[in-house]
């Protein structure tokens, strides 16, 4: 497994724990009635202020265990050197990326001039911007196992 695969493999954990934890924390604040009131957003943003501290420090974890890992099983010391391939599927990966945010974020904004609510929109944001970059990561897999 190459680095670029390690790096995108780590990535794509790293999404899904962040996803899983953002749908546990926010559904049980929301059950709780926490975003209720004017002060909803605000409150909300705290909230994911606090998970976005937490995600950075769980993709740092992940970072070091998927290194420490390798190195274990492989034996190998990490060859961390970037070519012309590496960066052809990082930038066609993040283009799709941009491509999903964009189309992602017309949608919302369609769907706030049809009613919804701000509180709403705002967790179609989050999710967007998070289910984004983990399609960016299954992209960059697809496209190193492809050899693209």
């Amino acid at each position: 497994m190459s680095y670029g695969e390690r790096e995108a493999l780590s990535g794509l954990v790293t999404s899904l724990i962040v996803i899983c934890l953002f749908l546990w924390r926010l559904s049980g604040q929301h059950a709780a009635g926490v975003f209720e009131g004017p002060e909803a957003l605000k409150l909300w943003a705290r909230a994911v202020l606090v998970l976005i501290g937490w995600s950075i420090g769980i993709a740092i974890a992940v970072a070091i265990a998927f290194a420490v890992l390798h190195n274990i099983l492989t034996g190998e010391k990490p060859n961390d050197r970037r070519d012309e391939r590496d960066r052809d599927i990082d930038r066609r990966a993040l283009i799709w990326a941009w491509y999903l945010l964009s189309f992602g974020l017309l949608g919302i904004i369609v769907s706030l001039a049809f009613g919804q609510t701000a509180f709403l929109a705002m967790n179609m944001v989050l999710a967007l911007c998070i289910l984004s970059e983990a399609f960016k990561d299954a992209m960059k897999l697809v496209l190193y196992r492809r050899g693209a």
